[in-house]
């Protein structure tokens, strides 16, 4: 588990932060304060350049838990702010991607120059700590994006050597599954042969939750039940600045009250029912003075962390897998067991549309406000799985598009379907 992380991080660019090793964890900061990116090119510096690749991927999940939250089963905008109301309403358009395209986007980048930069520095590229590490977070990058954009577009290289960037080439969104999937294996590789086990624990969660959208059951099962229950590997936040903050907590409280449970799924429970979707009746009007305030209650400090992976997230892939492959019994008992741990009431399911309904909200409840749930909704809605799924996304967009700025001026994009989301 990565349990003790905090500190300052910023990006991997020309100004980034210098962090000196700890023997708590491989990713303890401390913040001496700015230098130059040419001091980046030394071998001392290989730490803060880990340090800027984590932040960056950080801060994107951050962005994408508050905004897909309300773009998707999880909660309801009632906003002032028009780019979030439109998120709750399903229109995710072109004009109010930046706050999403752009920090998903720049954690696959930096993930991409920080490896590169390892690489060159360190003497021990091969059984590296920070090389190994940094695969692995460009791993979760690439999976943050698979589970929110409509297209994936690589690039952003100078290969011609004119000193300009190339524009990125457009591919089809599950690309950053695949990449994720070959990150993940590189930083287990890695991490298994220089004994960081945590590391290669955590990539080898990052390969189910890969495998498991490709396709691939049989792998995300078998590599699912290599994870006990009680792993968690999380993306810090901190109450240092305002960059480092937890938004969903941002937005829901400190006098903010800009998306709610209300009419969720999760408000038709009650608030006392599953411990893993907590929230409260304030009795109030939420921010846009339309519908009542129900705070979450999950994230309840801005320093409150995301989660990544989860054990029990594991359970559940097993348990899809098995759905997948004709075992609806051993899906259920492999929910049940999850749902056990957890304290709340057994399901059951006498057909394969109640499994996958079961499924669908089991996975609600474990994943809820991580980002996630966008891509299970567009899923099991696209293949006519989960009722609840398939009615929730009628008439509403099901992935972000790329920023109006990325579409104007990337001739590879431009002209794509996904340009005109409006």
């Amino acid at each position: 588990m990565n349990t003790c992380t905090k500190g300052y991080r910023n990006i991997l660019g020309v100004l980034a932060f210098a962090a000196m090793l700890s023997a708590c964890d491989l990713f303890d900061v401390v913040n001496p304060g700015p230098i130059i990116d040419d001091a980046l090119n030394e071998e001392a510096a290989g730490k803060t350049v880990l340090v800027g690749v984590v932040a960056d991927v950080e801060v994107a999940l951050d962005a994408m838990s508050w905004l897909g939250g309300p773009a998707s089963t999880d909660l309801n905008a009632d906003a002032t702010q028009p780019w979030l109301q439109d998120a709750g309403e399903g229109r995710l358009t072109v004009t109010n991607a930046e706050s999403s395209w752009n920090p998903m986007q720049l954690a696959r980048w930096g993930a991409a120059a920080g490896i590169s930069r390892l690489t060159e520095t360190q003497s021990d590229a091969a059984s590296n700590q920070y090389l190994t590490a940094a695969y692995m977070w460009a791993g979760w990058a690439n999976r943050i994006l698979g589970d929110n954009v409509c297209i994936a577009v690589f690039g952003g290289e100078d290969t011609d050597g004119d000193g300009n960037a190339d524009p990125g080439r457009l591919e089809d969104k599950n690309m950053h599954y695949t990449r994720a999937l070959e990150r993940f294996e590189q930083a287990r590789t890695r991490a298994q042969s220089t004994g960081h086990d945590s590391i290669a624990v955590a990539s080898t969660a990052g390969m189910a939750q890969a495998n498991l959208i490709l396709g691939n059951y049989s792998a995300a099962q078998s590599l699912a039940a290599q994870i006990p229950d009680d792993f968690s590997w999380v993306a810090h936040r901190s109450d240092n600045s305002g960059r480092e903050w937890n938004s969903v907590w941002q937005f829901t409280h400190e006098n903010q009250k800009q998306i709610t449970v209300w009419q969720m799924y999760n408000d038709s429970i009650g608030p006392d029912t599953d411990p893993r979707v907590p929230w409260r009746d304030m009795n109030q009007t939420s921010g846009g003075g339309v519908k009542p305030f129900y705070r979450q209650l999950k994230y309840t400090d801005r320093a409150d962390d995301y989660p990544l992976a989860k054990g029990h997230e594991m359970r559940l892939i097993e348990a899809e897998a098995m759905l997948r492959m004709g075992d609806r019994q051993g899906a259920i008992d492999r929910i049940n067991y999850v749902r056990d741990r957890v304290g709340v009431p057994p399901v059951s399911a006498s057909t394969d549309a109640e499994a996958w309904l079961a499924l669908d909200r089991e996975r609600n409840f474990e994943l809820w406000l991580e980002a996630r749930r966008l891509k299970d909704n567009a899923r099991f809605a696209a293949e006519g799985l989960s009722p609840w799924a398939t009615a929730f996304m009628q008439g509403r967009h099901d992935c972000f598009p790329p920023s109006l700025a990325e579409c104007s001026a990337n001739p590879n994009v431009d002209g794509n379907a996904y340009c005109s989301q409006g």
